[in-house]
């Protein structure tokens, strides 16, 4: 049988950094007392637009990367020297490069009480965005509080059959799930729908997100 000269390529794979942060058990303590602190004082911290898309959510105001204490400055630190270096990774751009790239972003946090859940949405007007988890609450049900990211190809399942039924990263079908961790971090494009599950559990889910966009400090020549 002759040999045919073929390539495969990953035309359209959706990058998804997954990560643990340094020191974070320390830092989680620190954040969970702040957060709930924040949250007691009513709606003062409180983000004031009504989504459709939550229910059982306190969400705070979209500035907490601005605030001074120094668990929200660590963790904004260890954030954004991931996001850089996924950025860079990605792109393949060099250390010139990069130092000419501001970043921006919006962040805030979320508590979720028993039965809070948020359905499908996007972050339009970001590159990037992500999840942190502080602490993902102690429900033993494994569906409570998951994230599902669903596939963008929207029409790749419309037929199933052993020819790709098994396909594996990065070329697999169908919708991601991922079941928090305190301390990780998970970073994906911001046009991925995603949803989190109904949380089930009596201790507070907490979790940090935030949306990014970048822009050149100087324009390239």
């Amino acid at each position: 049988m002759s040999t045919i000269n073929a390539s495969i390529n990953p035309m359209y794979a959706v990058p998804l950094m997954n990560c643990v942060l340094p020191g974070q058990a320390l830092l989680n303590a620190d954040l969970k007392r702040l957060f709930l602190d924040l949250e007691a004082e009513g709606d003062k911290h409180r983000d004031h637009e009504l989504r459709d898309t939550q229910v059982g959510i306190f969400e705070s105001n979209f500035y907490l990367h601005k605030r001074p204490e120094p668990c929200v400055a660590i963790l904004f630190g260890h954030i954004k020297q991931a996001i850089f270096s996924l950025i860079q990774g990605i792109n393949a751009y060099d250390d010139a490069q990069m130092s000419n790239i501001h970043l921006d972003m919006h962040s805030w946090f979320h508590i979720t009480r028993a039965g809070g859940f948020q359905s499908s949405h996007r972050h339009p007007n970001a590159s990037w965005s992500a999840i942190y988890c502080v602490d993902p609450g102690d429900s033993n049900d494994p569906q409570s509080g998951i994230v599902r990211f669903h596939d963008p190809k929207s029409d790749s399942m419309m037929y199933m059959d052993p020819a790709n039924a098994n396909l594996q990263m990065p070329y697999r079908l169908g919708a991601f799930q991922l079941t928090h961790k305190a301390g990780q971090m998970v970073v994906f494009p911001s046009y991925l729908a995603h949803e989190v599950f109904p949380y089930t559990g009596q201790r507070p889910r907490i979790v940090v997100a935030l949306n990014a966009w970048a822009q050149w400090r100087t324009l390239p020549a």
